[in-house]
């Protein structure tokens, strides 16, 4: 007889959320300050599900004028969930090995929001904006490597304005 009678399930990644709408950044590593703005957005229309998309904040033909600009391609818009085979597919590599954990993933043809959770309980969910090249084949992209992103609390909103 065993002397261990406990049993780990498999830790699954947390599901993005309507908790995950909002603005994130990224840091400028050498210079401390904001670089890039998103901004995940959940559509619904009354009634009906709703689809999400991803805009970036960027300068306008108006000098010190700056607007959401969606990030698609060809018309491809809203950010659909990716199956567990594609994700497994896009990290199933030794740069993604630490730390451990699991990936969940909106995209469409050419962007996405990657939501990553620790296997550590203790830890915090990071998130990521993820680039994906033109596809070689129809209907598969290569994904580049994804922009660690910070979701902004009211003190960096205040900056951004």
């Amino acid at each position: 007889m065993s002397e261990h009678n406990i049993f780990n399930p498999p830790i699954y990644g947390k599901p993005i959320t309507l908790d995950d709408a909002g603005i994130y950044y990224t840091i400028n590593r050498k210079t401390g300050s904001i670089n890039n703005v998103f901004n995940l957005v959940y559509e619904a229309d009354s009634g009906q599900d709703g689809d999400w998309y991803l805009y970036q904040l960027k300068n306008s033909s108006k000098e010190d004028d700056m607007g959401w600009v969606i990030l698609a391609h060809n018309g491809d818009y809203p950010l659909k969930s990716i199956s567990s085979e594609e994700i497994k597919q896009h990290f199933d590599k030794p740069e993604y090995a630490e730390p451990k954990g699991a990936w969940q993933l909106i995209k469409n043809s050419r962007y996405g929001f990657g939501k990553f959770t620790p296997v550590d309980a203790e830890a915090d969910a990071l998130f990521a904006m993820i680039l994906f090249s033109d596809a070689e084949t129809p209907g598969v992209s290569k994904m580049l490597v994804p922009l660690l992103i910070q979701k902004a609390e009211h003190e960096v909103l205040q900056s951004i304005s």
